[in-house]
């Protein structure tokens, strides 16, 4: 018998994943001005329903700084703050958010999300999922629930895709390392 030492290979999670951060300052002002955008933009402009600035910060947020339940609190905030200025059911917006913030965290510690394409395929199905649980919870809690419309659907994974393409863009100026 040999004496050799085997040394234990490291594992592929062991990688280290760079988590990034947002001024303070930078951070709030794109909160403030994202909720801004979604209360008054549909007022003026009739395609801008289609618009979730929160859902898109909480993707880019949960994104970037790698943390599950950072992910959940932001969501679920931006989601409550939303609900309040909806003037609707309390958690219609707040439940889906979290989940999305939650599910956007995990995303980014399993791949790499640096890159574009990926990025916006994951906001994509994203924004699918949280369209899709918007829908079950008005089904489950309104008696007459409005009615699911694909072409809606299709339409918001689209426009809220080109936000993003523009928003992370934007966003991707004022990170920095943790």
């Amino acid at each position: 018998m040999s004496s050799q030492t085997v040394l234990p290979l490291a594992k592929p999670t062991d990688r280290p994943t760079p988590a990034y951060s947002l001024h303070p300052a930078a951070f709030w002002a794109s909160l403030f001005a994202g909720m801004l955008l979604q209360v008054s933009l549909p007022l003026k402009i009739p395609l801008a329903r289609l618009f979730d600035f929160p859902l898109i910060l909480t993707i880019y947020f949960a994104l970037i700084r790698r943390n599950k339940i950072f992910g959940v609190v932001l969501g679920t905030g931006l989601g409550l703050l939303q609900d309040a200025f909806a003037h609707g059911l309390i958690g219609m917006f707040g439940i889906p958010k979290a989940l999305v913030g939650y599910l956007a965290a995990s995303a980014s510690l399993k791949f790499e999300m640096d890159q574009l394409g990926a990025r916006y395929v994951l906001t994509g199905l994203l924004v699918c999922l949280h369209r899709l649980v918007i829908a079950g919870l008005e089904r489950l809690l309104f008696e007459s629930p409005p009615p699911f419309v694909p072409l809606d659907l299709a339409n918001a994974v689209v426009v809220n895709i080109a936000l993003a393409l523009m928003c992370f863009q934007i966003l991707d100026r004022f990170r920095h390392p943790v």
